[in-house]
């Protein structure tokens, strides 16, 4: 992973004690499975879990969610943290996959980091995959001027009222 244990420990730290609302439960496992899994963080072998990051960013104040073509629910864009990548280049990368949508990072203190999340994965047999957790980072970001290229995914452009519950948060954080 480019970006150090460290420094991604203490970036979660600062989003803990920052404006933005965020589960302390899922802080503190975050926290924990960076620390006993440090050299593993990237490894999708790892049936511990894996991190991940997720991105939102608004358009006219409404949001750009997809389908996910395996849990078939409305998600943000999202993927696994590669080798040699830091958790808000992944974003980045996975929203322009997923929607189609160039980004640039939020430039605050939190680099866009807005929340953290534990989510359960079922067991997936077509990638000879358990069932784990993904530890993930969600960022906001900002789309780019450039024009849209060809999106991987079924894309939504979603207001609040028409958003899943979990994200409304995203929206009331951003008036």
């Amino acid at each position: 992973m480019a970006q150090s244990v460290d420094s991604l420990l203490a970036l979660l730290a600062q989003l803990r004690t920052s404006r933005y609302r965020i589960n302390e439960q899922a802080y503190h496992t975050a926290v924990t499975f960076i620390r006993t899994n440090q050299d593993r963080l990237a490894d999708r072998k790892n049936m511990d879990g894996h991190l991940s990051a997720s991105a939102y960013a608004f358009q006219d104040g409404r949001i750009w969610f997809i389908k996910h073509p395996y849990l078939h629910t409305i998600l943000l864009p999202a993927g696994h943290v590669e080798p040699g990548e830091s958790p808000l280049k992944t974003a980045q990368r996975e929203y322009l996959e997923e929607t189609g949508f160039a980004t640039h990072p939020i430039n605050d203190e939190l680099r866009g980091l807005r929340d953290v999340n534990v989510i359960k994965i079922p067991a997936n047999p077509l990638k000879n995959e358990g069932a784990h957790v993904h530890i993930d980072l969600r960022f906001q970001l900002t789309i780019s001027h450039q024009q849209r290229g060809q999106a991987e995914l079924p894309t939504f452009l979603l207001g609040r009222d028409a958003a899943p519950g979990e994200f409304h948060k995203y929206f009331d954080q951003n008036q």
